[in-house]
């Protein structure tokens, strides 16, 4: 690294589309319908943030989805600080690893949501 010129590594989400396409359900609970997203920050990383923010403290969540979402939203927030943390280190392969990680707790989650019975919240 030089004196000015800083050297990151950085983890982003190539198409947003994919997001919604890859977690439908996730992605309308963080969103709402995908309409209302387009002016939205929508990635992987965002999308793990908004749930956790929503699920802390949206007041029109079911108690019932809350409390089966608890468990994979406490792991997005680790996986998150991990990958966090290893962006920073200049981790590159660690950072990859929890990638794959990120999306494995997403795909749980998506399955929670798509399985829950009631009506979602509204945005």
């Amino acid at each position: 690294m030089g004196k000015v010129l800083q050297v990151r590594v950085s983890a982003m989400t190539y198409d947003p589309e994919d997001v919604y396409r890859q977690w439908p359900g996730a992605s309308k609970l963080a969103w709402g319908e995908k309409a209302l997203a387009d002016l939205k920050s929508v990635g992987v990383r965002e999308l793990s943030f908004v749930l956790r923010d929503k699920w802390k403290f949206s007041e029109n969540w079911p108690q019932d989805l809350k409390t089966s979402l608890a468990t994979g939203v406490a792991v997005l927030q680790d996986l998150d600080q991990d990958l966090e943390d290893a962006l920073a280190d200049r981790q590159a392969d660690a950072a990859d690893r929890i990638t794959y990680a990120l999306e494995d707790a997403l795909d749980e989650l998506e399955d929670i949501v798509s399985r829950y019975a009631g009506p979602l919240p509204a945005v």
